[in-house]
């Protein structure tokens, strides 16, 4: 009798461990998954375009634009504006929005102007001025899966054009999506970090 009581003790203890085993590997693999979220969120939230990113302050805004010439139009977009060659100007544009539902950074560089509309060169460089925000954005979004690079649209990068989502608004997850088209005549980027999912 004794032996049974032990073997029932034994098969009990055994599976009170299992059990407990397999709860120890679905908290690990939840707080895995959320830990590669969280890794997403912080890349994506921290990349800087002309030195402001999602995570920078509001009131820090204005005066870091500001010091790269940057000029209010408003509480949200700042402009400014550079000769180019031919006669044209190159204008950039930042955006900031920040809402209940979701805060937003947007990018454009444009040539506007001129007499002389002639084409930019071919295959001339992405401004190196830009380079590091669009590569890293690009990483940030294109270094995963080939099935996701797919889904993305991820379009491998030359120095003279890098594009994600064949140029559109694109969800990377249930928080952020991204827009990211650049070249040596004009660039568009946005982050969007969704508040509420």
């Amino acid at each position: 009798m004794r032996n049974i009581s032990s073997l029932s003790e034994q098969k009990n203890s055994l599976v009170f461990r299992l059990a407990f085993l397999m709860i120890a590997m679905i908290i690990s693999f939840s707080v895995s998954a959320s830990q590669n979220r969280d890794a997403v969120k912080d890349s994506l939230n921290a990349i800087e375009i002309a030195g402001i990113s999602l995570n920078t302050p509001a009131e820090a805004i204005t005066k870091i634009l500001q010091a790269q010439d940057y000029v209010s139009v408003n509480e949200d977009v700042y402009t400014k504006q550079e000769p180019a060659s031919n006669g044209r100007s190159t204008v950039y544009r930042i955006e900031i929005e920040d809402t209940p539902a979701f805060r937003q950074l947007s990018y454009s560089r444009n040539l506007t102007g001129g007499r002389n509309k002639s084409p930019s060169a071919r295959d001339a460089a992405i401004p190196a001025d830009e380079m590091t925000a669009v590569q890293r954005l690009y990483d940030s979004v294109c270094a995963v899966s080939e099935e996701l690079q797919t889904q993305r649209a991820c379009v491998p990068p030359t120095p003279a054009n890098i594009i994600v989502g064949h140029g559109q608004l694109i969800a990377i997850d249930q928080h952020h999506s991204i827009l990211l088209k650049a070249s040596d005549a004009s660039t568009s980027m946005m982050i969007r970090f969704m508040k509420k999912p």
